[in-house]
């Protein structure tokens, strides 16, 4: 039988703020265990916590980034239930009044863009962190990440295969990490994500029962994990069972997904309000203000850069994966309008010395765009030789010295005045009365030679095409 795949996405991005969603403790990855908490992430008795303004504004840019309708208030429930890393043994969350609602994620698939609908944006805190110790046998629990702050994104079931799925992740993370409220390193939990899968028989409009796979923090492991639950429910529809509603475990190593506990409802959590936090009214001039300083996204921005630019696909992408180049050879336009220009110089010089080797992940551009621009000025206008631009940039890039006084320093002009050149050329012409013969039988490669000559005679520092010219004049071409 054949069937139709139905995925929902819930993603959970930790935001990049300095303090956790309810208290003042440290936002921060790592550290030693239970050292980033207080009385009131831990959820001891007559602790109070305070929203934390930063991680609601956030919440908002997430949501105008994905074409939500802002609520005009912000509620916080207690969603209760018992885990180890929970203390409070509770977790503050949004249910009735989620910060963002009706928005949706384009995506690009084989049949052209398609839009995920999605349901909502809600903040949220996170929970600490279970240590599974075998070789003790015992569990420990460090709960430095309990209160960091989260938003969870909820999409409709609007994906049909893993390949969707990844696609549109990779719009979501590209997304937070443009418009700055997460750094995105999925191998440190900043984003994750549960998947639901379904099947339903091909056209049927009534959906089968969901699994869901909980916590899968890599593209790679998303896809897998889609794939094999798909296989895995088909085999069971095909000889006639039925698919447990259920939480699933998905292991990575092994490929496979264990069943974990029957699927939960919001009935099961038992919301409620949580009085020690009052509503927050959101008011329209607080969004547009928001609104007004958000970035131009990544795919607006590609499409911007292939449609008003004219610039190739390739370098479009290239360009966009990281705003700081982004907004760096946005810069570099404004001095130099010749986007194709800059954008190869920015592809092959700056990009190649901005990844740092220890940190990969962070982007440090050395060279301002002003400097940057004289160097493609001079490489275009044959000021200094044709290998003169990278030398020049690696030397501005470590320098505070700017490319017009280092160009002179180390002797990258090159030399275009004729009666400088004339004097190299003719000795080499008459140093070599065999190539000279050689032309004059119909032999065109002897210019070639004669060239290869002066330029290394010359270092390299001569203009080709003034070599070229005197060439010519002196064997009366």
């Amino acid at each position: 039988m054949k069937y139709d795949i139905v995925i929902g996405l819930e993603v959970h991005s930790e935001l990049k703020t300095q303090t956790k969603a309810f208290c003042s403790c440290k936002n921060e990855f790592g550290g030693q265990p239970n050292t980033h908490c207080c009385p009131i992430c831990l959820g001891l008795p007559g602790a109070l916590p305070t929203t934390n303004k930063t991680a609601l504004e956030y919440t908002i840019k997430a949501g105008l980034a994905f074409n939500c309708k802002i609520n005009n208030q912000a509620v916080f429930e207690r969603k209760n239930y018992f885990y180890p890393d929970l203390s409070k043994a509770y977790q503050i969350s949004q249910l009735e009044k989620p910060s963002c609602v009706n928005g949706y994620v384009t995506i690009d698939t084989l049949s052209g863009e398609k839009n995920i609908r999605i349901n909502n944006i809600h903040m949220e805190e996170d929970a600490g962190k279970n240590i599974h110790d075998d070789f003790a046998g015992v569990s420990l629990v460090d709960f430095n990440r309990c209160g960091v702050p989260l938003i969870e994104i909820v999409s409709e079931p609007d994906l049909s295969s893993a390949d969707e799925a990844v696609s549109y992740l990779e719009q979501i993370k590209e997304s937070l990490v443009y418009i700055g409220v997460t750094d995105g390193k999925m191998q440190e939990g900043s984003l994750r994500c549960d998947v639901n899968v379904s099947l339903k028989p091909e056209g049927s409009k009534i959906l089968g029962n969901r699994t869901e796979m909980k916590n899968l923090n890599s593209f790679k492991a998303v896809k897998r994990a889609i794939d094999y639950e798909v296989e895995r429910q088909a085999k069971i529809l095909d000889n006639d069972g039925r698919i447990t509603q259920e939480t699933r475990r998905w292991d990575d190593a092994k490929e496979e997904s264990t069943s974990m506990r029957g699927k939960e409802n919001s009935q099961d959590y038992r919301y409620f309000a949580d009085r020690d936090l009052m509503p927050i009214i959101v008011e329209d001039d607080y969004v547009l203000e928001i609104a007004k300083n958000m970035p131009m996204l990544p795919r607006a921005r590609r499409q911007y850069y292939i449609n008003k630019l004219s610039l190739p696909e390739y370098d479009a992408n290239v360009l966009t994966q990281d705003k700081i180049v982004s907004d760096y050879f946005d810069e570099c336009l404004k001095i130099l309008n010749e986007p194709k220009l800059v954008s190869n110089f920015v592809m092959s010089n700056v990009l190649r010395l901005s990844k740092s080797n220890l940190t990969p992940d962070i982007i440090e551009i050395r060279i301002t765009p002003e400097n940057l621009c004289d160097i493609i000025i001079m490489a275009n206008n044959n000021v200094i030789i044709s290998s003169g631009a990278k030398t020049l940039f690696e030397e501005c890039w470590n320098s505070s010295k700017t490319p017009k006084v280092l160009v002179k320093e180390l002797g990258l002009e090159q030399v275009s005045d004729e009666s400088e050149l004339l004097k190299t050329v003719t000795d080499i012409i008459e140093a070599n009365p065999q190539a000279v013969q050689d032309f004059k039988k119909g032999n065109k490669k002897a210019i070639t030679f004669f060239m290869g000559q002066v330029m290394k005679a010359t270092r390299g520092k001569a203009n080709p095409e003034v070599i070229k010219k005197i060439i010519n004049q002196q064997l009366n071409i």
